[in-house]
């Protein structure tokens, strides 16, 4: 009996490491989106890292002496449109009807400053700041069920003005240096980016109706303000051309971009998708 007791104590005692060890297992297995997000990173610091270690010893012999620092003010163009779309149900008259709603993030003027320095030959670290905003009209199209009879809806159909999408972001730079010559100089960087986004959504409409009820009107839209952060990447290039020894003018070239969640009308999230494709231009300095 004593050895047969040892025996079950040893057995319980296997199980539970292995329950333990397949948990723990479990809990560190990264999700596709974290996955996805970190492939996205590495690519973007791989790319600078890539392209500086490929090119530097072709110029090394040719260019001037690297400045250990640098500053970047950029005024610029967001190239990518973002434009979105919301469902949601609406109970009226104990019967279901619906709303749809399409957002209009179009292109517009953003503004960028970066500043860092040499940490290593010609590769250096650096972080910048991006601001873009731009009005997002939102149109709305619904269907209102009849206070008398079923299965015959209205149509409801209206525009939400007076939203708008913000987005700030401070992005971690890895830069590679490449001056040609003691005037020209040419950058590559990419990164983490962190964004803060506040975007303006529809959450549900007012209208307005009379006898007979057969047709119903658009009053207005109850909206908010919905404010979010997410972290993504960012890759790109610059060329400057110095009038003195610190002070020049430039022209960069960048894509800066994640995936947010927003909330939706029926009190749900959805994905959306915000930054983009982007070009600039402005003062250069270095130090």
């Amino acid at each position: 009996m004593p050895a047969l007791c040892l025996l079950k104590r040893v057995e319980c005692i296997v199980h539970s490491r292995n329950r333990c060890s397949d948990y723990r297992l479990s809990v560190m297995k990264p999700t596709r989106k974290s996955q996805s997000t970190l492939t996205r990173l590495l690519l973007s610091t791989l790319f600078v890292s890539v392209f500086f270690f490929a090119v530097q010893p072709r110029v090394s012999a040719q260019t001037a002496p690297v400045s250990r620092g640098f500053v970047v003010v950029n005024g610029g163009y967001q190239l990518t449109s973002n434009d979105f779309s919301d469902s949601a149900v609406k109970r009226e008259n104990a019967e279901d009807g619906r709303f749809d709603t399409k957002y209009a993030v179009g292109r517009g003027v953003a503004f960028d400053v970066a500043a860092g320095g040499i940490v290593w030959r010609r590769l250096g670290v650096g972080v910048g700041v991006s601001r873009f905003s731009v009005a997002t009209p939102a149109s709305l199209s619904a269907t209102v069920p009849h206070p008398f009879f079923f299965n015959q809806p209205r149509s409801v159909n209206g525009e939400a003005t007076g939203l708008k999408r913000e987005e700030m972001a401070i992005h971690v730079q890895v830069r590679g240096v490449l001056p040609v010559g003691d005037q020209l100089q040419v950058m590559v960087f990419g990164g983490p980016s962190f964004f803060q986004i506040t975007q303006g959504v529809v959450t549900d409409f007012s209208y307005t109706d009379s006898y007979p009820y057969d047709a119903a009107t658009f009053s207005a839209a109850t909206t908010i303000d919905a404010s979010v952060s997410k972290l993504g990447f960012h890759v790109g290039g610059d060329v400057a051309f110095f009038f003195t020894k610190q002070v020049g003018i430039g022209a960069t070239v960048q894509f800066a971009g994640a995936s947010v969640l927003l909330p939706t009308a029926d009190g749900a999230t959805q994905s959306v998708k915000v930054g983009g494709g982007r070009v600039g231009g402005g003062l250069r300095f270095r130090f």
